[in-house]
């Protein structure tokens, strides 16, 4: 199938910026170049979408990049996936329930770096394209692509920002949702090297929350009882950085104890604008959609020299100072589904 002149110009410019990919002037890039012509329209081809949880803003946001991006490229998308829970015991059975519908391409973000191996090759055995967002696998020779944010880097630029606050001094920690989660891992890891260039901090023992605000929240509090010189928190997903801006609050610590939080969702925003949160570091959950829904299309139609086999996006930086600022609110995530794939 032969590209029209918008598409060959939209492939362009995400191979040109491959190794930078950022969201700017909307909701993401790959759809400003306005309608595809007819001879884009795939017709037929349906693109199973399983994101991390269905709940979340985060794969909310990149939900409704992928149908965007699906309605521009005529295809169908179909989102599965749980909204109750980010674990493979969840997700797991989802994927299976799927292969048995044979979709034209799978794209997933994998609650477990090893435990969705399995269930993700089998769609590549049987000739299914698979492609990972967000999060995705320790092994990844079955995957056409992979695309997530720069999670490391986000990792080194809490660290930053957090001993900045501190004024180089004093104890910091991670509140973590559970290990496991290729992107976790990065963050965790990319804070704990960036904190070493800090000699007058120490960074102690990680907490884990399993992914509840409710339980981030709690041991914040306790954490800050049991370590008064504890000056820094950095909230490795958005339900850690929700809840370690709860746990502040309710100790009385605005101000005091600093914190940094990863993504840009509704309640992160709030507390970053009352001043509970310092920072955040949002992704482009909704580029990432785009991205691999145009990539499954390519994979698809026989166009894999134009796939990017390893994509990862920038980070944007908001603070305190950005926060309000009207060009700083497209890098906010969405709480509602938007099918219609209109930005």
């Amino acid at each position: 199938m032969q590209l029209s002149k918008t598409m060959r110009a939209r492939v362009a410019r995400v191979a040109a910026v491959a190794s930078a990919l950022t969201m700017v002037g909307g909701l993401i890039t790959l759809a400003t170049a306005g309608p595809a012509s007819a001879a884009t329209k795939s017709g037929g081809i349906t693109v199973a979408l399983v994101p991390g949880i269905t709940s979340d803003p985060f794969y909310i946001t990149m939900e409704n990049g992928a149908y965007t991006e699906a309605k521009l490229l005529g295809v169908n998308l179909v989102v599965l996936g749980s909204a109750t829970a980010f674990s493979p015991e969840t997700q797991i059975p989802i994927v299976n329930a799927e292969f048995a519908k044979k979709p034209s391409a799978l794209v997933i973000a994998p609650t477990d770096a090893v435990a969705l191996y399995a269930p993700m090759a089998r769609y590549q055995k049987a000739g299914i394209p698979v492609i990972s967002v967000d999060t995705t696998l320790n092994k990844t020779g079955i995957l056409t692509s992979r695309i997530t944010s720069g999670n490391t880097n986000g990792g080194e630029l809490a660290a930053d920002t957090l001993a900045a606050d501190c004024h180089n001094k004093g104890q910091v920690l991670i509140m973590s949702t559970n290990a496991g989660s290729s992107t976790v891992d990065d963050r965790m890891s990319g804070f704990t090297k960036e904190m070493k260039k800090y000699p007058k901090m120490k960074q102690l023992s990680t907490q884990f929350d399993n992914d509840s605000a409710t339980q981030a929240s709690t041991l914040t509090q306790s954490s800050i009882l049991a370590h008064p010189s504890l000056c820094g928190i950095f909230g490795l997903n958005s339900a850690s950085g929700t809840g370690v801006g709860a746990g502040i609050q309710a100790a009385g610590k605005k101000g005091k104890v600093f914190a940094v939080g990863y993504d840009a969702e509704p309640a992160e925003v709030a507390s970053l604008k009352s001043g509970v949160l310092n920072g955040l570091i949002a992704q482009s959950p909704a580029l990432e959609g785009a991205l691999g829904v145009e990539y499954a299309y390519f994979a698809i139609t026989g166009q894999k020299s134009l796939i990017i086999k390893s994509v990862q996006l920038d980070n944007h930086s908001i603070t305190t100072k950005n926060v309000n600022q009207k060009a700083t609110e497209q890098f906010f995530y969405s709480a509602s589904v938007n099918t219609s794939g209109c930005p």
